[in-house]
């Protein structure tokens, strides 16, 4: 089976691709070089043709693990370029495949940040084109995921660094309900 993973070099994009990369033929999709990844296959979306390279590898099922949340100031235009426009364009260049998209979305209700928004709303336009493309389309409402290096932002990372620090961990009254689950239970 030939499978995409959008967003490979992220922390669940990575981990998909190491699970699947012995078992399948993976090639995996990032905005960016990383010199410390370990992924061989890779197509760059600041390639010219990457599009017309997804297309000549005929993935069966492609998996959107891309996610930009604005936890770095980014402006609103580059969540709408990773949460919205990336995905739709690799839905609408795999419309002559009879593959399956699976997008990894949120369970956050969009009025909660702009990253909920975009992914919701992503998530929409799908909806509304899939019946122009072949293929299937999978939303997963994917709750906190957790592990091992995730990033220092991450609210599960920051407060066990901050508890072995001993450094006051700053919080909400609690009164919200996350589920929280660990990244090899999501593989």
């Amino acid at each position: 089976m030939k499978i995409l993973i959008m967003g490979a070099f992220g922390f669940l994009g990575s981990r998909l691709t190491s699970y699947f990369e012995s078992r399948h033929t993976v090639i995996g999709l990032a905005r960016k070089r990383n010199n410390e990844a370990t992924i061989n296959n890779i197509i760059y979306t600041t390639e010219n043709n990457w599009i017309e390279k997804i297309v000549e590898f005929e993935p069966n099922i492609i998996i959107n693990t891309i996610a930009c949340y604005g936890r770095h100031n980014e402006p609103a235009t580059a969540l709408i370029e990773s949460n919205i426009l990336m995905p739709i364009r690799v839905l609408e260049s795999i419309s002559s495949l009879d593959a399956v998209f699976i997008n990894c979305g949120t369970s956050l209700p969009p009025n909660t940040s702009l990253y909920a928004y975009t992914k919701q709303k992503a998530n929409e336009l799908a909806a509304a084109i899939i019946d122009k493309v072949c293929g299937k389309y999978i939303e997963l409402k994917l709750e906190h995921f957790y592990g091992a290096f995730d990033g220092d932002d991450k609210f599960t990372s920051m407060v066990i660094r901050r508890c072995l620090s001993n450094q006051p961990v700053k919080l909400t009254s609690g009164l919200q309900q996350r589920d929280f689950l660990y990244i090899k239970d999501l593989l």
